[in-house]
């Protein structure tokens, strides 16, 4: 199928099914009555969790119980958190074995003090491969070289003619889709997060768009566990590709995360922690002082204080 076609399929689909689920209305995405299906959440005890976050929220995916929020629906900067759109659009419009270029101008674009990786300008990598460059080490060369690819580009015509054409498109493509998916509170203005007065959101928001990948592309966030690998260009050239979350290293029970920081953003933390099998919470935390200690403070608060009843 045509990547476009099946990009706008996919992005319909995906609207349905989070109709479906009660999640396209912002009063009750989250916060709704559990399903008796559902093995319950019990609250072992008092207590509210210890976060510098300006922004908060803690939600279980399964059922859309609220644990804790703090300015849940805060329209923040959220930095690389930005990348898991970018990575939804790309796994929606992209085969995973497609080649992408890192071109002269993907490798230009954004701002010279973003995290940079060490892909040679000219470089072929898998499409699979370069979502673990976005979503692993957080790489600003892979989020514009999927951008690039990802929005179209006839080879016919030399690559830095089109590039800020196919950037316009990719980043319409993002707002197209946040929209389908009712996420009233977020824009994008890049691939990267990089733009901190346009790329916003909110702790809602992202929770929304983070169970939407849980439902229809758990493989991203399976890609978001690798601590550390390699990936090979098409010459054989070796690249490493290090997590950017030392949390994984403390915390098995992380199902998926993504981190971000920028100046004005601050720290920026998205988890998925298990405390049950496949039956994650979500840990969002907007414009953080410490975004690891947070973290670390979230889940402790977690394990202290909630349990998922066994049937």
């Amino acid at each position: 199928m045509n990547p476009w076609l099946r990009s706008v399929t996919g992005i319909a689909m995906l609207a349905v099914m989070i109709t479906g689920a009660g999640l396209a209305s912002r009063t009750t995405r989250f916060g709704e009555e559990p399903r008796p299906d559902i093995p319950r959440l019990i609250r072992k005890g008092p207590g509210e969790p210890d976060l510098s976050a300006e922004a908060v929220l803690i939600t279980r995916f399964r059922s859309g119980e609220v644990l804790y929020q703090r300015n849940a629906e805060g329209r923040l900067p959220i930095a690389s958190l930005t990348k898991l759109m970018t990575a939804l659009i790309v796994t929606e419009t992209t085969e995973p074995l497609a080649e992408m270029e890192f071109s002269e101008a993907a490798k230009g674009a954004g701002p010279a003090d973003e995290k940079r990786s060490s892909v040679k300008i000219g470089e072929r990598l898998k499409a699979e491969d370069v979502l673990k460059l976005l979503l692993v080490s957080s790489d600003t060369d892979a989020a514009y070289a999927a951008a690039e690819h990802a929005a179209g580009r006839p080879r016919a015509v030399p690559a830095a003619a089109l590039f800020p054409e196919r950037l316009r498109a990719f980043v319409a493509r993002m707002n197209e889709t946040a929209a389908a998916l009712g996420l009233q509170s977020t824009h994008f203005a890049n691939p990267t997060g990089s733009d901190e007065a346009m790329n916003f959101s909110t702790p809602s928001d992202l929770a929304a768009l983070a169970r939407t990948i849980w439902q229809s592309h758990p493989e991203l966030w399976a890609i978001t566990r690798i601590r550390e690998t390699f990936i090979f260009g098409r010459d054989g050239e070796r690249y490493g590709v290090v997590n950017t979350n030392p949390l994984l290293g403390e915390y098995p029970a992380i199902y998926g995360s993504k981190t971000g920081f920028e100046d004005e953003a601050k720290g920026a933390l998205l988890l998925l922690y298990n405390l049950a099998p496949n039956d994650p919470i979500a840990i969002v935390l907007l414009r953080s002082r410490d975004r690891f200690a947070d973290g670390r403070a979230a889940i402790g608060w977690l394990e202290e204080h909630f349990a998922i009843e066994s049937k």
